[in-house]
């Protein structure tokens, strides 16, 4: 699912199984997309989240830590309940 907000799409991944870069592809004749809330599987394409302002990566998520010391200025760790504000 893709949000359009003022700084861009927040996308809500179920699960990132079909690919990231495939998913962003998809939504981006939409906007620019700001932010990745979601699994995203066995994602290893990291410098695709280089110019992404936030990543929250959940669940089913393999390489959180990766992602984390990459982009730790744009990282949201994520729990039950969290409030995120865009």
């Amino acid at each position: 699912m893709a949000i359009k907000t003022e700084k861009g799409l927040v996308l809500i991944i179920g699960c990132g199984h079909p690919g990231i870069g495939n998913i962003m592809n998809s939504v981006s004749k939409f906007g620019k997309v700001h932010a990745i809330v979601g699994g995203l599987h066995g994602f290893k394409k990291f410098e695709l989240l280089r110019d992404i302002e936030k990543v929250c990566a959940t669940h089913c998520t393999r390489f959180k830590a990766k992602i984390e010391n990459l982009y730790p200025e744009k990282y949201i760790k994520s729990g039950v309940g969290e409030i995120f504000e865009f």
